[in-house]
């Protein structure tokens, strides 16, 4: 099995080397592998500090305003036969590679995600952890910072991300769920803990389950894309 990892990036400089480095540290050597940076427009040095580092690199700031847009360019130009949607702030665990090929390795399995952990110290950051891996054992919806990963194949037949411009994977997971299983790995995608610390730990909670809850419900969560996507704009 051939892998693409595909990591979408905006104002990434801070983090895109280390989430690199991590993948080449971290693999396994026994699979194919190539890296596709998809840039929405950075105005700081996220490309440049790793233009020897990947395989591909796209950028294009008309894809801004929607995260969805980046995986979907980044998916269409994959070559692998498993695709690995990759957020620029997450490290994957070791062997993450073969991890993937076997959770791959039966058919009703379409994709899946790993487990959740975030880097930073202290008990609110375990009941963040805590209360998330409750919750996708309930809905088997994964978010992007558990590391998505699907089979070529079907991202091509659901012709990609829906044109959800927030909880694009959640949406997405329930795409594949449509069409098959998918399998939740237990080894670790470790994932910065930035909105966090930046945005006052129990407010971004809070605002985090309101906005899952009426994404369960099936009610429309488009009014908070655009914060989202500002607090992104603004990391440089």
């Amino acid at each position: 099995m051939d892998l693409s990892i595909v990591i979408p990036t905006l104002n990434e400089a801070t983090y895109i080397v280390k989430t690199v480095d991590e993948i080449y540290k971290k693999r396994s050597g026994q699979l194919s592998m190539e890296i596709i940076l998809i840039d929405a427009g950075s105005a700081d040095q996220t490309v440049s500090k790793v233009k020897d580092k990947v395989d591909i690199i796209l950028e294009d700031d008309g894809l801004r305003g929607a995260k969805f847009k980046s995986l979907n360019k980044g998916g269409e130009l994959a070559k692998g036969d498993a695709i690995l949607f990759l957020d620029a702030d997450s490290l994957v665990p070791p062997n993450f590679d073969l991890n993937i090929r076997d959770g791959l390795k039966k058919t009703e399995i379409l994709g899946g995600a790993f487990e959740f952990q975030m880097d930073g110290n202290g008990l609110i950051y375990r009941i963040i952890e805590w209360i998330n891996r409750i919750r996708y054992r309930i809905d088997h919806k994964y978010f992007g910072d558990q590391g998505i990963f699907c089979t070529k194949k079907v991202f091509s037949q659901l012709n990609g991300y829906p044109e959800q411009p927030i909880m694009e994977a959640a949406y997405f997971c329930r795409k594949l769920r449509g069409q098959g299983k998918l399998v939740l790995l237990h080894s670790c995608l470790l994932t910065s803990s930035r909105r966090f610390q930046r945005g006052n730990v129990l407010r971004v909670l809070l605002l985090d389950t309101w906005i899952w809850i009426q994404f369960s419900l099936g009610l429309s969560i488009r009014r908070y894309a655009r914060s989202y996507w500002l607090e992104n704009e603004q990391r440089s």
